[in-house]
């Protein structure tokens, strides 16, 4: 089979950065052959054959003729990654959801700059801020969050009209909100929450298969970051100093979630139990063992009960996720084009829907960018 004439090997390896690849497997996903086929290519030791080609552009997401072309791919921007205990693989697959909101913002700002948007003016607004408290508060003012509407916040799904909520208050303020796409498979130790900045469109990325009380609680971790401007790939939750391996700029933004959750000043008890800690979930619309490490941090649990009542917290914890992962296992193929809405998130969406309907961009370029028909759009 011959082999292609010419190929731009600083696109090669641009792309396959980009992508969130190791040489090594590439190699292996490309060819049955033991040799680093793609370190080869990439150093202009040999040339890979036309099905080779193709199967890199559908690996990595970009049209062949980018293989091809003189002009350099642009190198995507590099977001830090604090999250904890990753493999390669994982990392791939977070790279894709990178890569698909990294596109979203380069057409985003185009758009937004063209009909003379201003840029957003919140992002970076608190990286002077030294306390968690100090920076809650900062982000509960510019964004109108009220803990009284979220306690008020009563019913079936109140958890899911709170995350509604917030995100709402988010999007008013052109911060956008969406998810991870369900056939990236992402699961919530691989990622939890991801904020990529942008002058006109900082986008911050949740989990959809994390609980609604863990993604509430992310957001807030995200708005952080979006309010410090410290790009940011995450996947712990964890507030505490004592946090094993857990970056100091995630435990700040997880700080910071807790004070405006769970205000320090709400708990007034000398000493709560688990009855208090299920009222207070309920109330607070936040995961109990959250809850119980709030409170164990302000000196609010027992000594002699607080490793009876965590083992009685994380053994409730995981009997609901066990019982959750069968609710998933059982259930059938969702909807694509819901999936992709909650994806791409409500601002994204109306906007690209509104280009449409002004006659500013195609049917093709609008149903492109959602990853579904454009009409389906309500």
């Amino acid at each position: 089979m011959n082999s292609v004439k010419f190929i731009n090997k600083d696109n090669l390896r641009i792309a396959r950065e980009n992508a969130g690849f190791d040489v090594l497997v590439v190699s292996k996903r490309i060819s049955n052959s033991k040799k680093n086929l793609v370190s080869e290519w990439e150093n202009g030791e040999s040339l890979p054959t036309w099905p080779q080609v193709h199967k890199l552009s559908k690996l990595y997401g970009v049209a062949e003729l980018l293989f091809f072309s003189n002009d350099l791919i642009k190198k995507n921007k590099i977001i830090p990654d604090y999250r904890v205990d990753i493999e390669q693989e994982d990392e791939v697959k977070v790279k894709k959801i990178i890569n698909t909101v990294i596109e979203r913002q380069k057409w985003l700002e185009k758009k937004l700059q063209a009909s003379g948007a201003k840029k957003n003016d919140f992002q970076g607004n608190g990286k002077n801020i030294q306390h968690p408290s100090q920076l809650a508060d900062l982000i509960k003012e510019k964004l109108d969050i009220r803990l009284e509407e979220i306690k008020s916040i009563s019913g079936e799904k109140a958890r899911k009209k709170t995350l509604d909520y917030l995100i709402h208050k988010a999007e008013d303020r052109s911060i956008f909100i969406g998810k991870t796409i369900s056939y990236h498979k992402i699961g919530i130790e691989e990622m939890r929450g991801l904020f990529i900045s942008n002058d006109y469109c900082p986008f911050i990325i949740l989990n959809r298969r994390d609980s609604v009380s863990a993604q509430i609680f992310s957001l807030i971790h995200e708005l952080a970051h979006l309010f410090r401007k410290t790009d940011a790939i995450s996947n712990s939750l964890d507030f505490r100093s004592t946090a094993s391996g857990v970056n100091s700029e995630e435990i700040f933004c997880n700080r910071v979630a807790v004070e405006l959750l769970l205000p320090k000043n709400d708990f007034q008890k000398e000493f709560y139990d688990k009855l208090d800690i299920d009222k207070i979930s309920d109330l607070y619309k936040v995961s109990k063992i959250f809850i119980f490490y709030r409170l164990k941090d302000l000196g609010k649990i027992r000594t002699g009960l607080a490793d009876e009542l965590e083992k009685e917290i994380k053994s409730e914890m995981a009997q609901s996720l066990k019982k959750k992962a069968e609710r998933e296992k059982n259930k059938k193929g969702g909807n694509y084009t819901n999936s992709m809405k909650d994806s791409n998130g409500n601002l994204f969406n109306k906007i690209v829907s509104n280009a449409y309907l002004e006659n500013k961009i195609s049917y093709v370029e609008a149903s492109n960018l959602l990853k579904f028909s454009v009409e389906k759009y309500e």
